[in-house]
């Protein structure tokens, strides 16, 4: 009887204090895998450009899986009207290229679709990995040395905490899977400097990436701004495709 009061006292203190269930905090160096680990998340993606006296921005939110190739996305492009949605499962990329066009022309039919597996070295410049794109921001912790933790603050009634550090590009593609090395390659080498740039982070206590902001300038002296957000992470990617006869295949 004396040894299960006991025991009882101590659980009881353990659950007065939190026990194991207090959160430890954000840990930077594993905040790429926590990310990815919980397999997709609901984003937001501000691109913006200071050309001269004139500041240009591009948005993108929508849903991304950091595994298997699944996404749907919309982008507002500068100068466009017509919000660009596109759709991407497995090696498939869909998009409404040619909504505008069947708007005035009703024989076109205004999605597209291209089979990402039969595009020359050539085309893959043209045609960017969507999902690369996005999901580089989440692996940009794993290139940095030395991260600076510089404090916390709360949105949206959660608390994050930023850190700063420097990114080398080779150590972000060094630690990304082989079979994602390449998009990873290739959306750092069309988004960021070629050498090590400066980035800040926010991690929740859970250490998953809440936001990237990494900001610098190209040689020519245009101010580049990238501003990523996560959330709603592990939730159902909405995948479902207009009617067949609305889209073209436009594969090579």
């Amino acid at each position: 009887m004396r040894r299960a009061l006991l025991f009882l006292v101590a659980a009881a203190a353990l659950a007065g204090c939190g026990g194991a269930t207090k959160p430890s905090g954000p840990d930077p160096s594993s905040a790429t895998a926590a990310t990815v680990g919980e397999r997709t998340a609901r984003f937001t993606l501000l691109v913006g450009a200071r050309v001269g006296a004139r500041d240009i921005q591009s948005s993108e939110t929508g849903q991304i899986s950091f595994g298997a190739r699944r996404a749907h996305i919309y982008k507002l492009l500068p100068g466009g009207a017509i919000p660009q949605e596109v759709v991407v499962v497995g090696p498939w990329t869909y998009t409404n290229a040619n909504v505008d066009r069947a708007m005035n022309d009703r024989s076109v039919r205004p999605w597209t679709k291209l089979d990402t597996r039969r595009l020359s070295a050539r085309e893959r410049t043209q045609h960017p990995d969507e999902l690369a794109h996005i999901g580089v921001l989440v692996r940009l912790p794993d290139g940095v040395r030395r991260a600076a933790r510089i404090g916390e603050l709360e949105v949206a009634g959660e608390r994050v905490t930023q850190y700063n550090g420097e990114v080398d590009p080779a150590r972000v593609v060094a630690a990304t899977p082989s079979n994602a090395r390449a998009g990873v390659r290739s959306a750092l080498a069309n988004d960021y400097p070629a050498g090590p740039f400066l980035a800040s982070y926010w991690l929740d206590d859970a250490s998953r990436v809440r936001r990237v902001l990494v900001t610098y300038a190209t040689p020519k002296g245009t101010r580049i701004s990238i501003d990523g957000r996560f959330s709603a992470f592990g939730a159902a990617i909405d995948t479902k495709l207009p009617p067949a006869g609305s889209i073209q295949d436009i594969t090579p």
